[in-house]
């Protein structure tokens, strides 16, 4: 005998949503997350403040809170990167005289 029962079943998804604005961001590749570099929220591409240029399957992004809080260190990081530059320079031309 063939007996029919009804069942229902409850099924649970996933979805990944964006800290700052909240729609839903599709889950596909390595090269797809979108995660802050300091405070690790998970962005959509609008929510993205700033992409640096990365060559392999991870981006390297930061949200517009993170990246505007930066601007002033990033100024001095860049200052700070031309002296250690002309630090090398200099030892090196010493050392070649």
């Amino acid at each position: 005998m063939i007996k029919k029962v009804e069942t229902t079943k409850t099924i649970i998804t996933n979805i990944k949503l964006c800290d700052d604005c909240g729609i839903e961001i599709k889950i596909d590749m390595a090269c797809s997350v979108a995660k802050c570099e300091i405070c690790g929220k998970d962005l959509c591409d609008k929510c993205i403040g700033h992409e640096a240029d990365t060559i392999g399957d991870y981006r390297e992004v930061y949200c517009k809170k993170c990246w505007d809080i930066g601007e002033k260190y990033r100024y001095k990081i860049n200052e700070l990167e031309n002296s250690i530059d002309d630090l090398y320079s200099e030892w090196h031309e010493n050392c070649l005289k």
